[in-house]
């Protein structure tokens, strides 16, 4: 890993040749967001295929980050890949609320695709008493201001 650039002390500028595992899953709880800038990266879980990313601007890790839990999934790079790191992005997003904004409004569309696909899957399935259940947490509190 080359840091090509250092702008602020939160956020590095950064170059990853084809193949590198630029997040690992089941590793550390992560810190960090990454932002594609140029290239194309896959993401594996269960060392299982699930997507590939070239479009500049996504990112990822922040799963890990928001859920304080380790990386869900792996992350490789598919060609050589210019990304933007997040350092410290909870401080930072804690900072920066409409960028929080737009991670939930990026994570809806996620829970919104995945739900469809499940529901695609569950109209195909046999079993009847099978039940497409989703997480039901709730905010930890309404009245706290910082929510």
């Amino acid at each position: 890993m080359v840091a090509a650039e250092e702008t602020e002390s939160w956020l590095k500028f950064d170059f990853f040749p084809a193949g590198t595992e630029l997040i690992v899953q089941g590793g550390q709880a992560g810190g960090s967001i990454m932002v594609l800038k140029e290239g194309e990266v896959e993401v594996l879980r269960d060392g299982k295929f699930v997507s590939t990313i070239k479009q500049p601007g996504a990112i990822f890790g922040e799963m890990s980050v928001l859920l304080e839990r380790p990386h869900s999934a792996t992350v490789r790079a598919v060609t050589d890949v210019q990304l933007y790191v997040i350092n410290d992005a909870l401080n930072v997003l804690e900072a920066h609320p409409s960028w929080l904004l737009q991670i939930a409004r990026l994570l809806a569309q996620r829970v919104n695709s995945t739900t469809a696909q499940l529901v695609a899957l569950k109209s195909r399935a046999a079993d009847e008493d099978d039940v497409l259940v989703l997480p039901t947490n709730v905010f930890s509190s309404w009245a706290d201001p910082q929510i």
